[in-house]
């Protein structure tokens, strides 16, 4: 299976911790945020390529760390690929429902589904037993419990009829709903077909949770709906996040839940 990671973004919220280093690749409990990820996918016993999505001006330090990783990667079997979109500043991003279609044209449609998730989140719970029961045949997506409306607000909520999705809000304020939805994805192959469709109709090209919103109208999407325990995902996107990153991981472990709630967030077998 495939991982697509969008990278590509200019990280200017982070300003200044990211004048010089890309945002996906400030360090966190001493290691760049991306590596963290890189564990989290290699304990995927399906996953045979990453392809990371990055823009022109970023390519030059996403090239020295692919360097550091690929060799290790490719004894695991497991390709690192990186896509440069050309893009040289912030105006002209192509978004990051935008950068997955660029990764698209660039790779071809897995047949077989893929891993679709950004570069500046930390989860402190095992990934592996999502990602190894994951057949490729549904849409998937993490539903974490956010009790605090301002870091409500800075996700995309979802709306639930027992684990199936039924909406995606944007604005919090339309759902009574405390379920965040992280950009981290997996997407079957009839999932990542509504891309182009999704961006040809006008759909914003600059947030998944519109695009999730779409497809959960038209698609089936399903949640993972993990244990109500607090900071299971610590989003990097402003340095008081990266503080606050880091003041925990320097207190507290790595996960916080282990493989077994993970496991009781899969769907019933059918009957």
């Amino acid at each position: 299976m495939h991982a697509f990671l969008l990278c590509a973004g200019f990280g200017t919220r982070m300003r200044p911790v990211t004048a010089e280093t890309p945002k996906s690749l400030v360090t966190v409990a001493g290691r760049p945020l991306l590596d963290h990820l890189l564990d989290e996918l290699t304990a995927w016993s399906a996953l045979t390529e990453i392809h990371v999505a990055v823009n022109h001006e970023d390519a030059p330090a996403f090239r020295e760390w692919a360097a550091g990783h690929r060799a290790d990667l490719e004894t695991q079997g497991i390709g690192l690929h990186l896509h440069d979109d050309g893009v040289e500043a912030p105006d002209d991003q192509l978004g990051c429902v935008g950068d997955l279609r660029f990764l698209l044209d660039a790779v071809g449609l897995p047949a077989d589904g893929a891993l679709v998730s950004g570069g500046d989140s930390l989860y402190r719970f095992p990934l592996a037993p999502l990602l190894n029961a994951y057949d490729g045949t549904t849409n998937r997506v993490l539903a974490l419990h956010e009790p605090d409306p301002e870091r409500r607000a800075q996700s995309s909520v979802l709306q639930l009829d027992g684990p199936t999705v039924t909406a995606v809000h944007d604005d919090p304020t339309g759902t009574a709903s405390t379920r965040i939805c992280p950009s981290w994805l997996l997407l079957s192959a009839e999932g990542l077909g509504a891309v182009v469709p999704y961006l040809d109709d006008g759909g914003p090209p600059d947030t998944l949770g519109a695009f999730l919103d779409r497809l959960a109208r038209t698609h089936s999407v399903q949640a993972h709906r993990l244990p109500q325990t607090a900071h299971l995902r610590l989003h990097c996107n402003t340095p008081d996040d990266l503080e606050h990153a880091r003041k925990l991981l320097r207190k507290g472990p790595r996960h916080v839940l282990g493989p077994a709630p993970v496991r009781a967030s899969l769907p019933e077998p059918a009957s």
